[in-house]
């Protein structure tokens, strides 16, 4: 990965640029934005750029010894921590050996970089152990961690790192990732409207059962008001089987489209299939109420980062939902 590779970002881009340039590449760096932008893509694009050997142009050659093991994923002296698939959280045993690892000399470069990917995943123990490396980078070491939430991660190891902000990217930026990765150009402008800049959530959207969770959402939120408990309870339990990160984007697209429409907004609707169902909604709910309902499902898609229960998050919010269609 090089950061000719990275979709979108370019003034964070340019700003890592500017530093690898100059040499003055701070000891720890936080790299800070929603999931599935490509926080991870340009930590690789920067991580490829300090350890090459021969940069043009600001950016690493792509070709020399060094871009070479790091793209087969063998280069001796760059560390990625990733968080196990069975678990919730990274493990402090991968903190402490990656301390122990960056306190050795570089075996090939002049430098070590070790990325840690969903910091936010670090528990308070695992930040702690963090601290020391932050405070005093060995040699000159780079720390990249990567985090979708500045909220989990600790005041002390937040003020340690140098914050690099990434946004959301435009959706035409978005469309392009999922056509390169071979989404139809239709399927990929749709999923792209819903995805709110996100082209790892415009991915998990794809395929059938996101597409089935999709249209139970939209199913659903045009008749909440009608469903008793047990509907709700049982159709939280369905959703939550499956890929809820589908169902939730759907939700927070038909309320934004029922708000836009509810205000008079000239956007092009997310959902122009549901297009009778939302102008209804945006008849009969003032925007405080659908303000509220967005921010519902917002909240609920942060408590499911925190790892909260899906089931119980996921009806939890839909009561919620439903009397405030109620109260309407």
């Amino acid at each position: 990965m090089r950061f000719a590779d990275v979709a979108g970002h370019e003034r964070a881009v340019a700003r890592l640029v500017r530093s690898a340039n100059d040499d003055r590449v701070p000891g720890a760096i936080l790299l800070l934005g929603p999931p599935g932008i490509g926080k991870r893509a340009v930590a690789e694009a920067l991580a490829t750029r300090l350890l090459c050997a021969s940069p043009v142009g600001g950016d690493a050659c792509g070709t020399c010894a060094h871009c070479t093991r790091v793209a087969a994923g063998t280069h001796p002296d760059l560390r990625i921590v990733v968080r196990d698939e069975d678990r919730r959280d990274v493990r402090i045993e991968q903190v402490r050996e990656l301390s122990r690892w960056l306190a050795l000399q570089p075996l090939m470069a002049s430098r070590k970089v070790a990325i840690v990917d969903d910091a936010h995943c670090l528990n308070e123990h695992g930040q702690n152990a963090l601290l020391k490396t932050l405070e005093e980078p060995p040699g000159r070491s780079v720390l990249i961690l990567v985090s979708a939430s500045a909220a989990l991660l600790l005041p002390t190891v937040r003020s340690r790192c140098q914050l690099v902000r990434l946004d959301p990217l435009a959706a035409d930026t978005v469309a392009q990732v999922l056509a390169a990765r071979g989404v139809p150009a239709e399927r990929a402008a749709q999923l792209a409207a819903l995805a709110d800049g996100s082209p790892g959530r415009a991915l998990a959207m794809e395929g059938e059962p996101e597409t089935r969770a999709r249209e139970r959402v939209l199913e659903a939120l045009p008749r909440l008001r009608e469903l008793d408990a047990k509907a709700l309870s049982d159709l939280a339990q369905e959703l939550s089987r499956g890929p809820l990160d589908a169902a939730l984007a759907t939700a927070v697209g038909w309320y934004r489209d029922v708000l836009d429409t509810a205000l008079g907004a000239s956007r092009p609707l997310r959902n122009p299939g549901a297009a009778p169902a939302i102008r209804a909604a945006a008849a009969r709910l003032s925007p405080p109420a659908l303000l509220r309902q967005l921010e519902a499902v917002c909240d609920t898609i942060l408590d499911l980062e925190k790892n909260a229960n899906r089931m119980l998050s996921f009806e939890t919010m839909l009561l919620m939902l439903r009397d405030t269609e109620r109260a309407a």
